[in-house]
């Protein structure tokens, strides 16, 4: 048992002085194993950060919000009008709603307009959305810096504004807007906060590009009008959207005097199929991401396969020699496999700690969540592992098989 012992330390010698013999052949077995795992870890790390988006910007939307929204005009003596937004949306109807649908946690009206903002020598037009407090949970939008304008506020149609963190940043700047005053269309109106950065949401809705005031204040100081653009339903258990919805329109047909039959002038819609369809995309580019990862993995146990078997080929005498010299198959199979095997081992852990260099770049470069999936690195490392093995002893196998007498004739 000694001997053997001392057998197989002195063959794995010999494999590390080769391996450091041939330095540029090792330095490509370690780049291609490095780069299949580096690869993979960073495809599925990059999948990673894109359902975590889209998770975020679910959350945001809310899986258990009803939108209420009016409709344009319908025809009219068989000609249709279109691009108005009828009116039928009035505050009764939001008073009903919120006494009849049963579940309701929260809820808020919304008027709507593109209006122009004016602030010093900065001007532009953006949308502007008159809304209650509880629009803000019910968006899960937290501010980045000042207060949210209160009940209070809405009753007494404070001119107070909540910039979206576009807007603020393309009116003042580097500068604090807090205290600010920021016209409206000319009615001057103080800057009371700025909203968290969300960027663009799954129903392509740019919200840091918007202006939000209490729903007071944009309907008699800002429009003038007497009706609401959408109302904002939330309700306690996402289970009970299907006949909530149900509820609302039938309450609605009801209260606009409009029979089943023809179209109605309000739509209300829930997040269950956008969510859905933005979930399936997502799950799609982790599978299809994750076999880009396998063949990766597959391809780089090529070049392994590629670089021993040149190593084999090249080395074919040598082989002869120590076969004459009394070494056995397995003794030159384990010299070979072992040589790749080390070399392909160095690779992919040094894979691992290109990938999480890669996964951060690409997590920056695309805007999306840094994740590290530590589960999925190591399986990754661990498929590369025996890839490489199987992938190394094929030619360690035919350096074993070859005939000693043809190995010393080889030139």
């Amino acid at each position: 048992m000694q001997v053997s012992w001392v057998t197989w330390r002195y063959l794995a010698a010999g494999c590390l002085r080769q391996v450091w013999r041939f330095r540029l052949r090792s330095a490509l077995v370690i780049c291609c194993a490095a780069l299949g795992v580096a690869g993979a870890v960073t495809s599925v790390n990059y999948a990673s950060g894109g359902r975590a988006l889209v998770l975020e910007k679910i959350r945001r939307l809310g899986t258990n919000v009803l939108v209420i929204n009016a409709e344009q005009s319908r025809a009219v003596a068989g000609r249709a009008r279109t691009g108005q937004i009828v009116t039928t949306l009035q505050a009764g109807d939001y008073q009903a709603l919120q006494r009849e649908v049963a579940g309701l946690r929260r809820s808020s009206a919304v008027i709507a307009a593109s209006l122009r903002l004016k602030a010093g020598f900065s001007s532009k037009v953006s949308p502007v959305l008159g809304v209650e407090p509880d629009f803000f949970r019910i968006k899960s939008w937290p501010l980045a810096a000042g207060e949210y304008f209160g009940a209070e506020d809405v009753k007494r149609s404070v001119r107070i504004a909540l910039l979206g963190h576009g807007v603020a940043r393309d009116l003042f700047g580097g500068e604090s807007p807090l205290g600010q005053r920021l016209f409206i269309n000319r009615v001057p109106f103080e800057v009371a906060g700025v909203l968290a950065e969300r960027g663009q949401g799954i129903d392509a809705t740019n919200e840091d590009q918007q202006v939000y005031v209490p729903l007071s204040t944009a309907m008699r100081r800002l429009l003038n009008v007497d009706h609401y653009s959408s109302i904002l339903v939330e309700l306690g258990n996402p289970g009970e959207m299907a006949g909530a919805a149900a509820q609302i329109e039938e309450l609605l047909r009801l209260r606009h005097r409009i029979s089943e039959f023809r179209p109605a002038d309000f739509k209300v819609g829930n997040q269950v199929e956008l969510i859905q369809t933005q979930l399936a995309a997502a799950n799609r580019l982790g599978f299809l991401v994750r076999w880009i990862g396998l063949s990766g993995l597959v391809v780089a146990g090529l070049g392994v396969l590629a670089i021993a078997w040149i190593a084999v080929r090249d080395r074919t005498t040598e082989i002869g020699t120590r076969r004459a010299l009394g070494a056995t198959a397995p003794d030159v199979f384990f010299q070979f496999a072992f040589e790749a095997m080390v070399l392909a081992s160095i690779g992919a852990t040094l894979g691992l700690g290109l990938g999480w260099i890669a996964s951060r770049i690409t997590a920056q470069q695309a805007a999306l969540p840094f994740i590290f999936e530590t589960g999925n690195a190591l399986l990754a490392l661990a498929m590369a592992l025996l890839l490489n093995l199987v992938f190394a002893s094929w030619p360690a196998i035919r350096a074993a098989r070859l005939d000693p007498i043809r190995a010393l004739k080889h030139e």
